[in-house]
Order: C-alpha cells, then sequence, then structure tokens
C-alpha cells in the first residue's frame, strides 16, 4: 500500500484545526453553567446522546480529512486519559491543551525551536504541580465529598449525599458500580462481592457498548481449571442453565478454537446469555484462588484431576452461584455471591493465621522475598473474600436523560476518591489561575524556554475565563475581583452569583483532577509540536467499487434463522 507524506507546517496546521473544531464543541459545556450537546446517535431511529461530558463530546467528533482528524484524535485521547483516571476535568483538559497548541504553535512559526519550547512547559508543568500539592487542603471529609460531587455533577441534588456514604462504607479501594435505574430516584446498594483483574477473553462478550462491559443477572457459575476446546461438552450444561432462564459465568483456563466461536455466535444470536473469564492467580497459586472462588459462589472447582468429573458431565448442582456479575476487559465483579458464610470465615481467619506466621518470621528465616511474596499472596486472598461492592442506580424521567446522568455521577464519584488521594483547592478554574504568580520569578537556561513557561503560564488562565464566560459573567471583572483579595482560598460561584471562601461556598476541586488535566494537556501538546512529518497509508478505494449498501443490506442472511 502507497504512503502519503505530509511535511511541516501543513501537518502542524491540519493538526490544529482538528484540535480547534473539537474544543470549539467541548468548550460549551464547561463549568455548571455549561450548557449540553445532543449527539445524533449512529443508528436511525434511536434517541440523540444528550451529554455535558467533555470526553463524550470529544468521542462523536472524526473528521474526513484524516491529518485533521489526527489532531481532534490528540485531544479525544487527553480527554480519554483523564477520565478513565479521576473521571472529572475532560473538557479542563481539552481547554489547556487548545490554548497551549495555539499558542506553541505561532511561537515555532516565529522561530522558536519546538524541543526548547517543550522543554519550558515541561520546567513550568513541575512548579505547578508542586504549588497545587503544596497548597493542597487534605484531611477530607464527608461534608466536602458532597461539595465535590455536587461541582462534577453540575449541581445533582442529593448525589453527593449517596457518594458519600458509598466511599465511607466501601472506603477508597472499594468498588461502586454504575447501571440504569428503574425509577425517578437515585438508589445506593451495598452488596457483599469480589473482584479480581481477568476481563472477558472476547470483547463480544460484551451486553453493554456504551459502557465496555458485560452484565449477567442471577447467574450460575462455572469453575473449570482446564482448556475447554470442545463446544459439544458444554451443551448439556448450556441448555440446563437455558431450561432455568438464567445466564452463565464460565471461569476456566482457555476457552479456544470452536469452542470460543461457537459461544459467541450463541451470545450474538441471543440464544444464551453467557460469558467466559480466565481464574485469577498464575501459576501454583491458581489452584487455591479456585478453592476461594468454590467457597465464595457456592460451587465445586472443577481441577485438573482425576478426581474431578469431565465437562460434559458436570450438573447445575456443581456451579456456583451470584446475584450479579459485571465484567470489563480487565476485571471481574462477582456480587452477592450465595457461598456459605460461615465457611467463608473460616478460610478467611485460616488465611489470616498463615498471614501471621509469615509476618512473624526473622530476618534470616527463608528467601525474604519469598515470604514477602507469599505474604501479599494470602492478604490478596483475603481481601477477595471480604470483598464488598457497592452498585448505584440511577434514576430519571427517561433513558437519555438517566445515561446523561450516570456518566455525570459516576465522574463524580471518581473526582471525590482523586480528593481523598490529594486533597482539595478552589474549583472554577481559580487553583489553576492563583498558580501565575507562581512563575513570574522563575528564569529558565534560554528565551525560548522561557518562552514555553509563559505559554504554560498563559493557559493557567483559560479555564477560569471558558467558566465564567459560559456562566454569563464578564471574565476581566472576575479576575480583577480575584486578584483584589489576596486570599488563595476566594473563589466564585457562578450559579448562585457569590463569591466567598471555597470550602464555604462549595465550590471545591481535587488537586489529582487538575494537576493530571494540565499534564496530559501538556504532554499532548508536546507531541504535536515536535512532529515535523506525518506518514499515512494512502486507502485503496478501489475495493468498494460497485458495493451498494443497500443490496448488502437486503441480502444479509437473518442471524435468528
Amino acid at each position: 500500500m502507497s504512503k502519503q507524506v505530509i511535511y511541516n507546517p501543513e501537518a502542524r496546521l491540519k493538526m490544529m484545526e482538528g484540535i480547534d473544531r473539537v474544543a470549539r464543541a467541548v468548550t460549551v459545556t464547561m463549568g455548571s453553567n455549561g450548557p449540553a450537546v445532543m449527539i445524533q446517535h449512529r443508528t436511525d431511529g434511536i434517541m440523540p446522546i444528550f451529554t455535558r461530558d467533555g470526553v463524550t463530546v470529544a468521542r462523536a467528533i472524526n473528521f474526513e480529512d484524516r491529518i485533521t482528524d489526527l489532531g481532534g484524535r490528540m485531544l479525544r485521547d487527553v480527554a480519554g486519559a483523564v477520565s478513565r483516571q479521576v473521571g472529572d476535568g475532560t473538557t479542563t483538559s481539552i481547554v489547556l491543551a487548545q490554548k497551549l497548541a495555539q499558542d506553541c504553535l505561532k511561537s515555532v512559526a516565529a522561530g522558536f525551536h519546538p524541543l526548547q519550547l517543550k522543554k519550558g512547559l515541561d520546567i513550568a508543568l513541575a512548579l505547578v504541580e508542586k504549588t497545587l500539592i503544596e497548597k493542597a487542603f487534605t484531611d477530607v471529609t464527608a461534608d466536602w465529598i458532597e461539595k465535590i460531587s455536587a461541582v462534577a455533577t453540575k449541581d445533582e441534588p442529593g448525589v453527593g449525599k449517596l457518594l458519600a456514604e458509598a466511599l465511607d462504607k466501601l472506603g477508597s479501594e472499594g468498588t461502586l458500580n454504575f447501571q440504569l435505574g428503574n425509577g425517578l430516584q437515585d438508589e445506593l446498594e451495598i452488596v457483599d462481592g469480589a473482584q479480581y483483574p481477568q476481563g472477558f477473553i472476547s470483547p463480544y462478550f460484551m451486553t453493554d457498548k456504551t459502557r465496555e462491559e458485560a452484565v449477567l443477572e442471577n447467574p450460575y457459575i462455572l469453575l473449570y481449571d482446564r482448556d475447554i476446546d470442545d463446544m459439544m461438552d458444554l451443551v448439556p450444561l448450556l441448555e440446563e442453565v437455558k431450561a432455568e432462564g438464567r445466564s452463565l459465568l464460565i471461569i476456566a483456563e482457555n476457552v479456544i478454537d470452536k469452542a470460543l466461536t461457537g459461544l459467541l455466535l450463541n451470545q450474538v444470536r441471543g440464544i444464551f446469555k453467557v460469558v467466559a473469564v480466565k481464574p485469577p492467580g498464575f501459576g501454583d497459586k491458581r489452584l487455591n484462588r479456585f478453592k476461594d472462588l468454590a467457597i465464595l459462589t457456592g460451587g465445586q472447582a472443577i481441577l485438573d484431576d482425576y478426581s474431578s468429573p469431565k465437562l460434559e458431565q458436570v450438573t447445575l448442582a456443581q456451579l456456583g452461584q451470584a446475584q450479579r456479575v459485571v465484567v470489563t476487559a480487565s476485571s471481574t465483579i462477582i456480587i452477592g455471591a450465595i457461598g456459605d458464610q460461615v465457611a467463608i470465615k473460616e478460610r478467611i481467619e485460616t488465611l489470616n493465621k498463615e498471614a501471621a506466621f509469615f509476618l512473624a518470621k526473622k530476618p534470616g528465616d527463608g528467601s525474604p522475598s519469598g515470604n514477602k511474596h507469599d505474604f501479599e499472596e494470602l492478604e490478596d486472598r483475603v481481601a477477595f473474600l471480604e470483598g464488598r461492592t457497592g452498585v448505584f442506580s440511577v434514576g430519571g424521567m427517561a433513558d437519555f436523560e438517566i445515561k446523561e446522568r450516570l456518566v455525570r455521577i459516576e465522574n463524580a464519584y471518581m473526582s471525590a476518591k482523586a480528593a481523598l488521594e490529594e486533597g482539595v483547592l478552589p474549583g472554577g478554574g481559580v487553583a489553576l489561575f492563583r498558580c501565575i504568580k507562581a512563575l513570574d520569578c522563575v528564569i529558565t537556561e534560554n528565551a525560548e524556554q522561557q518562552q514555553g513557561l509563559r505559554i504554560l503560564q498563559q493557559a493557567l488562565a483559560v479555564p477560569l475565563q471558558k467558566i465564567t464566560q459560559n456562566a454569563g459573567f464578564n471574565s476581566e471583572e472576575v479576575i480583577a475581583r480575584l486578584n483584589a483579595q489576596d486570599d488563595d482560598s476566594f473563589t466564585l460561584d457562578t450559579q448562585r452569583h457569590v463569591y466567598g471562601n471555597f470550602l464555604e461556598i462549595g465550590i471545591i476541586d481535587p488537586v489529582k483532577v487538575m494537576r493530571l488535566a494540565l499534564r496530559n494537556a501538556v504532554s499532548v501538546v508536546g507531541t504535536m509540536m515536535t512532529t515535523e512529518v506525518v506518514v499515512m497509508e494512502v486507502p485503496d478505494l478501489s475495493i468498494m467499487d460497485g458495493y451498494s449498501p443497500e443490496w448488502a443490506a437486503a441480502t444479509r442472511e437473518d442471524p435468528r434463522a
């Protein structure tokens, strides 16, 4: 396939066009007063997506020109990275990236060297991050979490209290799952659950492509410590499960060849509802993990030995059960397993005694690294058996409203967890704005690095400007009012038109959210700025000659036949 080579400045200008067009669509959602964006669904007849989430808007935008789309993809990636790490701050990262990119390209056109500009950006970034961490208010309280959640959800009533309750009961390391509710009100349920880091074997097992997860309600659970390579061995068990009107989670060493193909075809066609995942643990530790799963789910582990039955001989009585299972690409969560609680407590006590034995060993008793590894393995098993999981059911009037709220509430929960990690500072873009002074007296090695530092310094004011503009304020007046107050805690509530201490008026942002938004923005702009040539494949469109989508749709085989 032939290649297309695009040189600068054409490459950078086209990428900048993509950045500007994506940022313009995303920026309108910024702040609690930011309006929503309506996105047409890719399938005709389905309600459009209604969202105020920056990363959702960015991901919906593609451009026909591939270099322009490359610039847009950079913003999609930076927002996606922030969203995965801390939930909130996606629009902030896009706004910062756009401003940095605009000023950097102007500087490069004026003769500044890209690599020196990038060094200046990195120096400024390190100083801003240090300033944010030093100024942070730690010891986050439940009241702060409620206010953080209110900011992240655009002031959703009652959500903050439920999220604070979830964090109190689950802790910052606990797992809270979000799902579409069936009523008008939000509901929080804390249930016994266990999670381990193994996802579905194939993405075709997904039942919800928007959230990229597979959900099984009231499933049976097969624990099989061997490879499954013949679909016919599974058929008797699948028919029994289907007769009960339930789904099946397969936890097996592997599902390969025709067996995997058969499961996926039956799943896609709606004949069986099944998901296959790998078990937790590795090597000689996997056997113990299988036994833990058996106790937890009330099933029998079908191990790779002569005493265990063959797969075609397994019955429903040997399967484990749970209220719900949520599987993503990287984790499996078993909620409400029906195992015997007495047996589970006994297993936990035994594991704790074994852990205490390793902990009590004196230096020189065995391998230090081996003792540590064994102790950590026992700790992980105890945490798995003790696991608790929360389920947050998001309410609303209609599906499109519930889906839009679900995204914001999930982001708010991640923001609250981020606040527990690194503390909080004034929201509304004020914390970043206050960091401008920290760069005033910094002198770098040369004028080009100084220009990079100055570019980031100017960008720190942009989030505040966009938030106030979206709320109908004059940003220059707001900045003047903030500068008149020699108090870093002084900020503005754009919704209620009130100035005051950020803790008192409830305009709070987690430090980690601001820090990662800025860091990711600097990273993506540095990549774009130091790119001199783009090499892309030229697609061969001749293979589509004579193709008619209408004919293909009309002659497609009915999968239900």
